[in-house]
């Protein structure tokens, strides 16, 4: 599961490296800025991928967790299965140590903190079985954006949604595209 994360990623990476170019041969319009959402396996993509990709300044994770260990240690126990080897391999617990965003310097007010300046609008079910909000709540509540840099955090957990997608969360996300990206004061060229 944390391979397809990260392989989404690098393959969202790729994207901006190439879709202008094939989108726009004669280079007659440029895009001027990027933007990322995704629900529940998109939804913990979008998380790594605003960690990795300095050029995705937008993103929207919907039924999304930023902690990998949160969300599988309470699934683990769940099904009696233990936090170490054969299910997780030394290797991958320390691969987690070196790469997932709860490992990040997500707290910090300086440029070590990869969502320093990043507009991020968290989406979730409160009574979410699947996703629950509490294995996000710690990182999400001290996730520094850097509002002095024009970084912007909103959260909007609704109460009584379980794992879906809700139409106030789709009607969230709009207001927050349009506010933050798709407005005269935000669009840099068309």
């Amino acid at each position: 599961m944390y391979a397809i994360q990260t392989g989404a990623s690098l393959d969202v990476s790729f994207l901006i490296d190439f879709l202008p170019s094939y989108l726009f041969p004669n280079e007659e319009r440029t895009i001027s800025q990027w933007l990322i959402s995704g629900i529940s396996l998109g939804g913990h993509s979008t998380w790594i991928i605003l960690k990795d990709e300095p050029r995705i300044q937008l993103g929207i994770p919907i039924i999304g967790c930023p902690d990998y260990l949160a969300l599988m240690s309470s699934r683990a126990q769940e099904s009696s299965v233990p936090i170490e080897p054969p299910y997780f391999p030394k290797s991958f617990l320390e691969y987690l140590k070196r790469h997932d965003p709860a490992n990040m310097p997500y707290t910090a007010s300086d440029n070590t903190n990869p969502y320093r300046g990043k507009k991020i609008l968290v989406l979730s079910g409160k009574e979410d079985p699947i996703v629950p909000w509490a294995a996000s709540e710690g990182f999400v509540d001290k996730l520094n954006v850097g509002e002095e840099e024009g970084g912007i955090k909103e959260v909007f957990v609704e109460p009584g949604i379980g794992y879906t997608c809700s139409p106030a969360m789709v009607k969230e996300a709009v207001r927050f595209l349009w506010d933050n990206a798709l407005t005269k004061s935000n669009v840099h060229k068309l």
